[in-house]
């Protein structure tokens, strides 16, 4: 099995109005938003996840990337967090560009949890504290447990959206992903444009959903 803790890495690190208006439950059931607190957002996550770990190599990256599509595109403030990872250079594109992004960011993201996130060997999802911070977001704080019983910290900010709870950050042992995509893109943007980073992004979503 590939490493948990490397899987999370390349999340953060790589990691439109496409998101759903409802959002789905642990079992992946839809439920209606205002019944969805910040603690299910996170723990339907950690459950399709499961899902797609279990699934393993039964299941091709295609087949994972369908099976986390909705619930990911749903829970995510995939708008936000765009706009914080490109930082200033998000001024800089119109309306059409903007949206753009947003899309590939989002299937990029998808792809990532589909990619890495397929085999499974007892590991185990932990919720061990929630509650507001100095903003009104909420924090999510969990662990994945590992079948050799290691915990590895994983949190989540979550801020409202429309009346519903979106996940905004992840931060696994400490490492915040919005902090490490927004100094990635940045650099990369210094010798290349907006189009070659979506690009980028294109290229890795494409080898889970047509693999060679």
């Amino acid at each position: 099995m590939r490493s948990i803790v490397l899987s999370l890495a390349v999340f953060i690190i790589l990691g439109l109005s496409l998101v759903s208006d409802r959002a789905f439950s642990q079992t992946g059931v839809l439920e209606e938003a205002s019944n969805t607190t910040a603690v299910q957002v996170v723990e339907g996550l950690h459950a399709l996840l499961i899902k797609s770990m279990k699934a393993g190599k039964e299941e091709s990256c295609p087949k994972r990337f369908k099976m986390l599509e909705s619930y990911i595109l749903g829970s995510f403030d995939f708008p936000l967090i765009s706009r914080i990872v490109l930082g200033r250079h998000w001024k800089k594109l119109d309306a059409d560009k903007r949206n753009t992004f947003i899309h590939s960011f989002a299937r990029m993201t998808i792809a990532t949890y589909a990619s890495r996130f397929d085999s499974w060997s007892g590991e185990s999802f932990k919720t061990i504290y929630s509650g507001p911070d100095e903003r009104g977001h909420m924090k999510v704080e969990t662990v994945l447990v590992k079948s050799n019983g290691e915990r590895i910290s994983l949190d989540y900010t979550c801020r409202q959206d429309n009346g519903r709870w979106k996940i905004v950050a992840v931060a696994a042992r400490g490492v915040n992903d919005l902090s490490v995509k927004r100094a990635a893109y940045a650099s990369f943007l210094k010798d290349h444009t907006i189009d070659q980073l979506i690009a980028k992004l294109d290229a890795y979503t494409q080898k889970c959903v047509s693999p060679a």
